[in-house]
């Protein structure tokens, strides 16, 4: 791939966001991103083979950033590989990313049923069972908590204040990020050992979960 055509695939991408959160993914016509990209829409097809390709990649692409700049999080942080840390992090970078937290909130709008679809879309389980095991061998996780039942508590954690929100909101109701603040220091906090592990180990296990998506995305892109 040519630097010109590099250039073009990510303006193109970056239409294809623009316009999702703007309108919904059926609004989002093929004409409509050629013309936000300012390319012609022959260009379009020139990187991507159709509109659902080209939605495709968005949420990929934007996912990757999400998990990478998670880890960047995590990784600035002394205390970002312990677990609360991990999900302080996740959260935080997840409500700074207008198309991340639209995939979480949307209520069918914005995506139009896409993020029922793959599992790739929405990431509801995040912090999986495999992710879970590694922090306890680790000395991160208590080792006496059934791994599958952590994972689903995390992502009710994660997903259930965001899914609520609409319902709950009002001009009483705390900032969003207070709730979580305090999901990760009484909840998550409480899945932690007593006796503190190093967390460089939850670093190192977050930043291989970010690469091994972003290895699964690139190996289906098409060549």
């Amino acid at each position: 791939m040519t630097a010109q055509n590099s250039d073009r695939r990510e303006d193109l991408l970056d239409a294809t966001v623009a316009l999702i959160l703007r309108g919904g993914v059926r609004r989002a016509s093929v004409e409509g991103i050629a013309r936000e990209a300012r390319v012609s829409k022959g260009a379009v097809y020139l990187e991507f083979p159709s509109k659902t390709a080209l939605v495709d990649a968005a949420v990929q692409r934007e996912l990757s950033r999400y998990l990478h700049s998670t880890a960047a999080r995590i990784a600035a942080d002394p205390e970002g590989g312990r677990l609360s840390g991990i999900y302080r992090h996740s959260i935080a970078e997840l409500l700074a990313r207008p198309f991340m937290r639209a995939i979480y909130e949307d209520d069918g709008r914005i995506l139009d049923g896409l993020i029922r679809g793959p599992v790739r879309y929405r990431p509801r389980v995040l912090l999986g069972e495999e992710f879970l095991r590694t922090m306890a061998d680790a000395g991160l996780v208590r080792a006496d908590l059934d791994p599958a039942t952590m994972s689903h508590l995390l992502s009710v954690l994660s997903v259930g204040p965001l899914l609520a929100e609409p319902v709950l909101r009002d001009q009483s109701a705390p900032a969003l990020e207070a709730t979580f603040e305090l999901l990760a220091d009484l909840v998550v906090a409480g899945l932690e050992p007593t006796l503190r592990a190093d967390p460089e180990a939850g670093v190192r296990a977050f930043q291989k979960l970010a690469d091994g998506v972003t290895l699964t995305f690139d190996g289906e892109r098409p060549r």
